[in-house]
C-alpha cells in the first residue's frame, strides 16, 4: 500500500490581497494567506480524508515556517519539504468589480522552490503514492522546475504513479510559445489532463466545440482522462467517445482565487474512487465552496460536499 493517495510538487507563497474595493496603489493594509496551486488542490485532499503529501523548499525563516503551519493546519504532510537561505515568493492581488478584472502582481523571482534541481527530489517520497499532481505552473518557474517535472513524469511513468496535470498557464511566466515547447515534452506521460477553454487557445492555438476540444486534447496527451473546464458552462470530458457536461454549481462570489484548484481535488477524489464523473461533480461542488470563501485553500468536510450534491444550495442549516 502507497503512503500518500496523492502527492504534489510546486511552490506555495503568501497571498497580500487588498480588501475587496480597494486598490493596490492606495494599499493601508494587506490580508495575508498562503496558496499554491498544488498545495491548494491537496488542502481540498486532505479534508475529503485522502492522504497527501508535498514537497517544496521554504526559507528557514519565519516565514517558512508560518507556511509549514498552515500546511499542518490542512493535514498536508510536509516531511520532505526543503529549507534554505533563499526568499518565500509573495503575490498581490487586488480584486475587482466588472469591468475591472483582478490584478495579480508577482513577486516569486529567485524563490527557494526556483532554486530546486531534480537531484534535491527526495523521488522516494514523491513517487510513493497513487496520484501525482502536477500543474503548468511549476515548470514555468526555472530550468531546475521544469526538469523536475519532466522527471517526476519519466519517473510515474516506470513506477506506474497515475500522473494529474493542469495546465493552469499564467501569461506573466512565461509566453504561450515556450509553455507550448515546454509541454509538449509533458503532456505525453500524463493520465488526466485538465485544461480551460482559454489555455487551449491561448497555449495551443486550438478553438471550437467542445468536441473537437477535447479531441485535441486526447492528441496531445493521451491521457485516459481528458478535462475541458469551461468556466460558468462547467466542465465536459469523453466517455466512450462521448462529450459528458458537468454544469457549474452556482456560488455567490466572495473570493475567486483556487477555485480551480478545488475542481481539479475533486477531480483526483473521483478517480481514486473509479468514477471520474462523480470527480467532476465533486470538483465543481469544491470550486463552488472556494468561491464563497476566504483565502486559496478550502475549508469543508466530505459530509458538506456529499450533502451539497444532494441538496439545493443555500438556506439555514438548523
Amino acid at each position: 500500500m502507497n503512503k500518500f493517495d496523492v502527492t504534489a510538487v510546486g511552490e506555495t507563497m503568501l497571498r497580500c490581497s487588498v480588501p475587496a474595493g480597494e486598490r493596490l496603489a492606495k494599499l493601508r493594509r494587506l490580508d495575508i494567506h498562503v496558496g499554491g496551486a498544488e498545495s491548494n488542490a491537496l488542502a481540498s485532499l486532505s479534508a475529503l480524508g485522502r492522504r497527501c503529501g508535498w514537497v517544496s523548499a521554504l526559507p528557514d525563516n519565519d516565514l517558512g515556517r508560518f507556511v509549514l503551519r498552515e500546511m499542518a493546519a490542512a493535514k498536508i504532510d510536509t516531511s520532505a519539504v526543503l529549507t534554505s537561505q533563499d526568499r518565500l515568493g509573495a503575490y498581490y492581488v487586488e480584486f475587482a468589480a466588472a469591468p475591472r478584472p483582478i490584478n495579480v502582481i508577482y513577486d516569486r523571482a529567485h524563490s527557494a522552490v526556483s532554486r530546486l534541481t531534480p537531484a534535491q527530489i527526495d523521488w522516494e517520497y514523491l513517487l510513493n503514492t497513487t496520484v501525482l499532481l502536477l500543474t503548468g505552473i511549476t515548470p514555468a518557474l526555472s530550468q531546475g522546475c521544469y526538469d523536475i517535472v519532466l522527471e517526476a513524469c519519466r519517473r510515474a511513468k516506470e513506477k506506474q504513479v497515475q500522473v494529474c496535470f493542469d495546465v493552469n498557464y499564467r501569461h506573466k511566466l512565461w509566453s504561450p510559445q515556450t509553455a507550448r515547447e515546454q509541454l509538449t515534452a509533458i503532456l505525453p506521460m500524463v493520465d488526466i489532463l485538465i485544461c480551460g477553454e482559454g489555455d487551449m487557445e491561448t497555449v495551443f492555438g486550438i478553438s471550437g466545440p467542445t468536441q473537437h476540444l477535447l479531441n485535441a486534447m486526447n492528441k496531445l496527451s493521451g491521457a485516459r482522462h481528458v478535462i475541458l473546464t469551461q468556466s460558468s458552462r462547467g466542465s465536459s470530458t469523453l466517455l466512450d467517445g462521448e462529450v459528458v457536461t458537468i454544469e457549474a454549481e452556482p456560488a455567490e462570489i466572495v473570493d475567486r482565487i483556487g477555485a480551480g484548484d478545488a475542481y481539479t481535488a475533486g477531480v483526483i477524489d473521483g478517480f481514486l474512487d473509479g468514477d471520474i464523473i462523480a470527480g467532476m461533480k465533486r470538483g465543481s461542488v469544491l470550486s463552488a465552496l472556494a468561491l464563497t470563501q476566504h483565502g486559496d485553500m478550502v475549508t469543508t468536510t466530505r459530509s458538506e460536499v456529499i450533502s451539497l450534491l444532494k441538496s439545493d444550495w443555500g438556506g439555514i442549516s438548523r
